[in-house]
């Protein structure tokens, strides 16, 4: 690849047969399996949509997400979930690989290099209730340290670009410091 390379911000529209899906597992009416195999097929056809369009740095279309922040917040102790709320509610600490699996599942369908999602500290922070850590910046920078092992992640399986979505500076952008130094802490290394 030479010159101005492409690539899409991350995420695409889902198509109606996995909201559909996604309905039915909710209610108990899909197995996990059968959704995950709907999840893959919507990705496979972004990745391929992509391919025919000619962007340089597909991305997964984050189709087995229901949203950005929740998908990232079931992956991490120290939260919890009511609806669409997110608490933390003890030390933040990685499970383990939050979206290394659906990078690996995204690469192995092109030969293109797939760029990496990692829904950012700051917005994480801003989008949950903290009853922790006491302060914006600490639960900012808890996240940022797990987050920055994802990142680690998602290299060591072959990720070249990792992209950091920080939607929530749009609101508070008196908070740009901090933001910059829990990004700088996630992908210090990299």
């Amino acid at each position: 690849m030479t010159g101005l390379l492409t690539t899409s911000v991350g995420s695409f529209p889902k198509p109606e047969y996995l909201l559909r899906a996604r309905t039915k597992a909710s209610k108990g009416e899909l197995s996990e399996e059968g959704l995950r195999a709907l999840e893959e097929k919507a990705t496979a056809e972004w990745i391929h949509f992509q391919e025919e369009i000619g962007i340089d740095i597909p991305v997964d279309g984050e189709q087995y997400r229901g949203d950005m922040a929740t998908y990232f917040a079931e992956n991490i102790d120290g939260t919890e979930i009511s609806g669409l709320v997110r608490f933390i509610v003890d030390e933040l600490r990685r499970k383990g690989p939050i979206s290394v699996d659906w990078f690996k599942f995204a690469q192995a369908r092109t030969k293109r290099p797939v760029k990496g999602m990692i829904t950012g500290p700051y917005t994480m922070m801003d989008w949950s209730f903290d009853e922790f850590y006491g302060s914006r910046e600490e639960a900012s920078l808890a996240f940022a340290k797990l987050l920055h092992q994802e990142a680690l992640s998602l290299e060591a399986a072959g990720a070249n670009v990792v992209q950091v979505d920080e939607p929530a500076l749009s609101t508070r952008f008196d908070e740009l410091p901090l933001l910059v130094k829990a990004v700088g802490t996630v992908t210090k290394g990299l």
